[in-house]
């Protein structure tokens, strides 16, 4: 296969190229584009011949990050040559990206659909041979594009997202009462805007098992912000909940929003989630509590709840 160097300007990524435009930035490829301005391009990109408007250009079939920093730093390309056609192009892609570490299943769910759609492979059946993989990964992968735009911005990358989650929560999302709740949820996770670990958001969002009692403990759990600085105390007794809240700072605003939420949370607990969630689920909103709070919600407030 013929490699060239190309002036990056007449380069153009494929339309069906797998990386979303929002993770190409100077940002997401900074150090890419330090190495390639100490070390220069190592490996070629792929793509073919077009013509565009009577002029030839270069379409490539992968190498989007290069391509970028390759145009920062005003470089030229290297280019591996090929006559493929889109199918023939689509398998060389996905080689490439299923080697690399940084391709999210999410872009890959995302562009798998948009082949599909696009009529290059009849069904997953036939796009699974092509890529020489099994048809329930492709299944799989596929969930990441039927998740709802509200449940994706949950997170705070898609990155974020294991398979199994994308798996389960697709599933929750294909009934309308539960896509409902689904989404519902996912946008308090956003609203509220706390730094959020993914487990603790795929919880919030699933909420699944059975509500347990809680256990005394004889020490107070310290709750903390994303920078390690306590937020407030919580007390396990043997019939009652404690939350011990800093005084400095208290407003009535802040008071009056915290016992809002918990009479909200604590009312929403006494329901049944649909069985769709799985058998013996429940609402279980008081254990997702403290990960969809923002910080602020609790700065400056002061209280002591029980809980009965």
């Amino acid at each position: 296969m013929l490699v060239e160097v190309v002036e990056s300007s007449a380069c153009k990524m494929w339309e069906m190229h797998v990386r979303l435009g929002d993770d190409v930035t100077a940002q997401s490829c900074a150090a890419l584009i330090e190495s390639i301005r100490t070390h220069g391009i190592k490996q070629p990109v792929l793509g073919r011949k077009v013509a565009v408007e009577g002029r030839c250009e270069i379409e490539l079939i992968y190498g989007a990050r290069r391509l970028f920093a390759a145009q920062r730093l005003g470089l030229k390309l290297p280019v591996k040559l090929c006559d493929l056609d889109d199918r023939a192009a689509l398998v060389e892609m996905d080689i490439e990206n299923r080697l690399r570490r940084d391709i999210t299943p999410y872009e890959r769910g995302v562009s798998y659909r948009r082949w599909l759609s696009a009529g290059l492979f009849k069904n997953q059946m036939e796009m699974a041979k092509a890529l020489g993989i099994s048809e329930a990964q492709v299944s799989r992968v596929l969930k990441f594009a039927e998740l709802p735009a509200a449940v994706l911005g949950a997170f705070d990358s898609v990155e974020q997202i294991r398979e199994g989650w994308a798996v389960e929560l697709a599933r929750c999302c294909q009934d309308a009462k539960t896509r409902h709740i689904i989404i519902r949820r996912a946008r308090e996770v956003t609203r509220f805007g706390a730094a959020k670990r993914p487990h603790a958001v795929y919880a919030a969002l699933m909420q699944e098992g059975e509500q347990r009692p809680l256990k005394p403990n004889k020490r107070d759990e310290v709750v903390k912000d994303s920078r390690g600085k306590p937020l407030l105390r919580v007390g396990l007794r043997s019939r009652t909940v404690h939350l011990i809240l800093p005084r400095e700072n208290i407003t009535d605003e802040n008071l009056r929003y915290i016992v809002s939420q918990l009479e909200r949370i604590l009312s929403a607990n006494r329901h049944q989630v649909p069985s769709k969630f799985g058998a013996g689920a429940t609402a279980g909103l008081a254990t997702g509590f403290w990960g969809r709070l923002a910080p602020t919600a609790y700065s400056g407030a002061s209280a002591d709840c029980a809980r009965e």
